[in-house]
């Protein structure tokens, strides 16, 4: 009964087309009252724990950094420096912007950010050079998904603070998956333009200019070096990353001179309106999961599934066909705060690895940034682009269904997340 109430009112709020933390948060509050179940103080109470979490100050941190690194040119210089290394190929637009997206990835951890930064300046060259605007869109959707996989990742972040996992741990653990899905990507390109007349750009580049290239791109490839380095490192936490990652690019912006205080503004105000959006759903999960565990759902839920689940396979495929659904009609942090309290420990429970889970986990989501009808990656794609919703989900599609084979092999094959932490 308790789980009728709460998801249930759950369901109609968003229905009713209620902002989904409000709709938590209200949820809650006619479980609370209808159950009789404590005082509604406990409402404000969680809210404020559920964001009394060191780690989570990384969320707004790395926000405000891949804003920065957007604002001041970074994005422009390092799409350069792989244009010039790899705009030689056959198809090397699309070679160039999901590189491109891997590298601007790895500076911020976030999807929509690495679609806003990247696609803006890719879209144009990728349908001069042959490219049709579905598929070209589509392209930078799927590229800006590696934001959320390749570390940092905020959804890792979140996962990781939830679960009590090791967000290091996860991050390396991340590595091998992440670049694999972008090899991935890229001959799936391949394949397409194999049967098309799509140009090459790269035959005007010489030596010298990639390395002019290069340098010019220099301080935002040392980016990742430095905050991945100095995480491995034990140099500093995440968190700290974070700040360093602030500093950085504010140091890199206003030393190229295409930095100034006025746009700061612009930009703290975009920062503040993404991270708030993000804390206030971390809130109010925060209030979810707990009257969840008051009331005993996960171990109901675990004790219902158990003889369904009765091997680690069969729980990862279900999961992963849970996940690809949760991803694509819920946000990132939503559904890691309502479904893994519930299903995660039925995994743990069963022997597999809590590091290989959360991956997996966080990485089945990821793609959901990709799935219609409500995959953010597609939203931001067609803003950035001009370019119809459903055009850019017709360009998405063979990567979308590509990364999906990818995660249920990924979920069976617990080395690939593990052979980097495990040499930690």
């Amino acid at each position: 009964m308790s789980a009728i109430i709460l998801f249930g009112f759950l369901f109609i709020f968003i229905i009713i087309g209620l902002p989904i933390a409000y709709g938590i948060l209200l949820s809650g509050s006619a479980f609370i009252i209808l159950a009789d179940f404590r005082n509604l103080l406990i409402v404000p109470q969680r809210l404020i724990r559920g964001l009394d979490s060191f780690p989570f100050l990384a969320i707004p941190l790395f926000i405000f950094a891949g804003y920065l690194l957007e604002s001041n040119g970074m994005s422009r210089r390092l799409v350069n420096c792989v244009m010039a290394w790899f705009g030689g190929f056959r198809g090397s637009m699309a070679i160039v912007t999901i590189i491109s997206c891997a590298i601007f990835a790895a500076l911020t951890g976030s999807g929509p950010a690495t679609v806003a930064a990247i696609g803006g300046i890719m879209l144009p060259a990728m349908t001069q050079s042959g490219y049709t605007k579905s598929r070209a869109a589509g392209i930078v959707a799927a590229g800006g998904a590696l934001g959320p996989i390749i570390p940092p990742s905020i959804p890792m972040i979140i996962y990781g603070t939830t679960m009590s996992l090791s967000i290091p741990a996860m991050f390396i653990g991340s590595i091998i998956p992440g670049v694999l899905l972008m090899v991935i990507y890229i001959t799936i390109n391949q394949l397409y333009v194999g049967r098309r007349n799509i140009k090459s750009i790269g035959s005007e580049f010489t030596f010298t200019d990639r390395l002019r290239m290069t340098w010019n791109a220099l301080g935002a490839l040392i980016m990742p070096v430095i905050i991945l380095g100095g995480i491995y490192g034990g140099v500093f936490t995440p968190t700290e990353a974070a700040a360093v990652a602030v500093v950085y690019a504010l140091i890199l912006g206003f030393a190229t001179r295409e930095q100034n205080v006025k746009s700061l503004r612009e930009i703290t105000v975009k920062t503040m309106l993404t991270t708030c959006t993000i804390l206030m759903i971390l809130g109010a999960g925060n209030l979810f999961t707990f009257l969840m565990a008051a009331t005993g759902i996960p171990k109901t839920v675990s004790t219902a599934l158990l003889p369904i689940m009765y091997s680690q396979e069969v729980f990862l495929i279900i999961l992963s066909l849970l996940l690809f659904v949760a991803g694509a009609l819920l946000d990132t942090p939503v559904a890691i705060l309502l479904i893994a309290p519930i299903l995660c420990p039925i995994g743990i429970e069963l022997g597999i690895d809590p590091l290989h889970l959360g991956i997996v986990f966080c990485i089945n989501l990821c793609v959901g940034y990709i799935t219609p009808p409500f995959g953010m990656n597609l939203f931001t794609a067609s803003s950035t682009t001009g370019e119809g919703f459903v055009s850019v989900a017709k360009g998405v599609l063979p990567f979308m269904i590509a990364a999906m084979l990818f995660v249920l092999i990924l979920a069976m094959c617990p080395w690939l997340t593990l052979f980097l932490p495990g040499r930690m």
